[in-house]
């Protein structure tokens, strides 16, 4: 199978990537090394660990919204799917950026989407998130409406849905959309909460926690194994939620990485910020169902995977 992932050297993209290379599958890479959320030589940093110079897939530095650009990639190779990762992060960061989050993560998709009409592309996964849910709806259902996110990262991402749903109603493209969960592991994102508790616990820092609040913690491993289900699996249209299934306090996943690294986590609280969920907790029925998805990776052994990766690896964290 040739796979073309946008945000390929990304968290995700290039855990991916690395899955489908050991499988034999064909695999080039798309991403922008954008600067927003964290230094792109953590990029470089991170394609270096994970592929030798012998297996290293094909990556293409350039951007989703060139349409030029993706006209040449698509001409030159002959996908049999798009898996389409390629998005700005962090809700909370978007709050001061709702402008700068629409235009890469719905217009963005959009001109994805048209690329792979154009071109006759067989199918896509989209990469999803949680973050187009609200707390109200716990547990998160795929068949929850009206979505009403808190952020204008969720809403971003649920406006880029409806577009990947209006796309196939009118092209008919067979399009599965995963929208994934508090997802972490090694070379997570450096903004990304379970990377910023680690790095803390492990310095002695002080934490600053928001109380009562819980995540669907899902480590990387799992998300990955569900991926490559959906690639697998060719469907009309659905949306799956690929999460652990298990919501928990964020008190008790800092507690298990401070179990890991052997400390004592300094925990502060801090008032609730805008636009934070309260809960996540994804209900994965369907994902079970239609995938065979079965997430293996414990909090506890999460928390111990990520700390001991990053003892070996802090400089390349931060």
């Amino acid at each position: 199978m040739k796979v073309f992932i946008t945000g390929g050297a990304g968290f995700i993209g290039s855990h991916v990537a690395r899955a489908l290379v050991d499988r034999g599958d064909d695999v080039v890479l798309l991403d922008n090394f954008d600067d927003f959320l964290y230094s792109p030589d953590v990029k470089d940093a991170r394609m270096k660990e994970m592929f030798s110079d012998e297996d290293r897939p094909r990556l293409i530095i350039g951007d989703i919204m060139d349409d030029a650009l993706l006209d040449k990639i698509f001409s030159e190779e002959k996908f049999d799917v798009v898996l389409h990762l390629a998005a700005l992060a962090n809700p909370g960061k978007s709050l001061d950026e709702a402008e700068r989050y629409t235009t890469v993560n719905t217009l963005g998709t959009l001109h994805v989407l048209e690329a792979v009409r154009r071109h006759g592309v067989p199918r896509v996964v989209y990469a999803g998130s949680s973050s187009v849910y609200n707390d109200e709806q716990t547990p998160f259902v795929e068949s929850s409406y009206p979505l009403r996110p808190r952020s204008p990262y969720g809403a971003s991402k649920a406006a880029a849905e409806t577009y990947c749903a209006m796309w196939h109603d009118l092209h008919d493209i067979p399009i599965t959309i995963l929208r994934f969960f508090s997802v972490y592991g090694p070379w997570g994102r450096p903004d990304m909460a379970p990377s910023i508790f680690a790095e803390s616990i492990m310095n002695g820092e002080v934490l600053n926690v928001t109380p009562d609040r819980k995540r669907d913690f899902t480590y990387i491993s799992d998300t990955v194994s569900g991926i490559l289900l959906a690639l697998d699996k060719e469907f009309d249209f659905e949306i799956i939620n690929l999460g652990r299934g298990e919501s928990v306090d964020l008190s008790e996943f800092v507690s298990a990485l401070g179990k890991a690294a052997g400390k004592e986590p300094k925990i502060e609280e801090r008032p609730t910020p805008p636009g934070e969920m309260r809960v996540t907790s994804a209900n994965i029925d369907k994902a079970k169902r239609l995938l065979g998805y079965d997430p293996k990776v414990s909090i506890d052994e999460g928390a111990k995977k990520l700390i001991d990766w990053m003892k070996t690896n802090k400089s390349s964290t931060l």
